[in-house]
Order: C-alpha cells, then structure tokens, then sequence
C-alpha cells in the first residue's frame, strides 16, 4: 500500500529508485495506523518555516520550532528550536535544545543545550547544561536537581553537645587570651 492509499502490487521489489522508498513511507504509515502490536510511533509538534504563532504552546509532544512563536512555551516532552527558529518568551520542557534564536528565560528538567548555531538571551535553570563553542549566551545560570533538592525545613533544635561546642568557641567577658579561667585557691589573694 503505497503513502497514498492505492495498493501497490510490486512491492518492496519494485525497479525503480522511488519503489523502495514509497514501501518505507507506507510500512511507516501503516505502523502508525496499527498501534497494537508495535511500540507506539515518536509524535511531534512541527512549526514550520514561515509560520508565526502568538500566544501560549502547552502539550506533551516533543516541539520542533522552525518557524516563530511569540510567546510561553511549556511543554513536558523535548523542545526542540532549529536553526531558524525563534522564540520571543519563556520555554519549559524536559530537555531544551537551541539552534535557533530565544529571547527568554530556559528551564528544563534535564538539560538545555545551545548549539554552536545557537542564541540565548535569558536565564537558564536545569540541572544539566551544554553550551558549544561558538554558541551565544547572554543571561544567568542555575543548576539545581529537583530529584535531590529538599524544601526548606525548619532549623533541628541543638543537641547538648552542640551547644557545649557552641559556648566553647564563644569569647570570654574578661578574660585575658592565653590565660586559663578555672579559679585556684590563690586567685582570691592580693
């Protein structure tokens, strides 16, 4: 069955040079169609060259940006911006990698990477970073790992020992340095 929907009798076998690829266009489509027995296809989210899109891009298929978006981006799957793409806003996702331009902060749970084709002008927050040689970046960084990361937790009460050790380092009201403060019985003489 070719990509089109007519059947194709010769096959995989076929002579010419664009037989064998309508059979792997058709073997592609049909495996999308037919998700039971195969492991579910790679879905993605393309904006095209020449497409300009304003507003907010949510979901959870991976996005591939060639063209631009002028807005917040958050999505729980890989973003992609290829060398022609650019983004005017924040971007969230699991991985965040730049060929393109963005003006806006990054976040990832993973990783971003900017390729050496690459533009940033923002603040990045993941616990992984890749920035190649060649690439532009112009903001902060912030590497933190939430799987480790705990919240704030109230300050434990000091033990006994603590505070003894505590009191120890603390200076002595009138003492001089380098001499011992434990009284001896000639300390009350004059």
């Amino acid at each position: 069955m070719s990509i089109f929907g007519r059947r194709d009798n010769a096959g995989s076998s076929s002579g010419s040079s664009g037989g064998s690829q309508d059979s792997t266009l058709a073997s592609s489509s049909a495996s999308s169609a037919s998700s039971g027995s195969r492991p579910q296809q790679r879905r993605i989210t393309h904006v095209a060259p020449g497409t300009h899109i304003r507003g907010e891009v949510t979901g959870s298929t991976e996005l591939l940006v060639e063209g631009v978006i002028e807005g917040e981006i958050r999505v729980d799957a890989p973003v992609m911006i290829g060398a022609e793409g650019v983004v005017q806003g924040p971007v969230s996702g699991q991985v965040v990698r730049i060929g393109g331009r963005v003006v806006g902060n990054v976040s990832a749970g993973d990783r971003v990477e900017v390729a050496t084709s690459g533009t940033l002008e923002g603040d990045i927050q993941a616990p992984r970073i890749v920035i190649a040689e060649g690439a532009f970046f112009k903001g902060r960084v912030e590497m933190k790992n939430e799987k480790t990361e705990k919240p704030a937790e109230k300050p434990a009460e000091k033990s006994d020992r603590d505070k003894a050790a505590e009191e120890a380092r603390r200076p002595k009201v009138g003492v001089e340095p380098g001499r011992s403060t434990k009284a001896t019985a000639e300390s009350g003489k004059p």
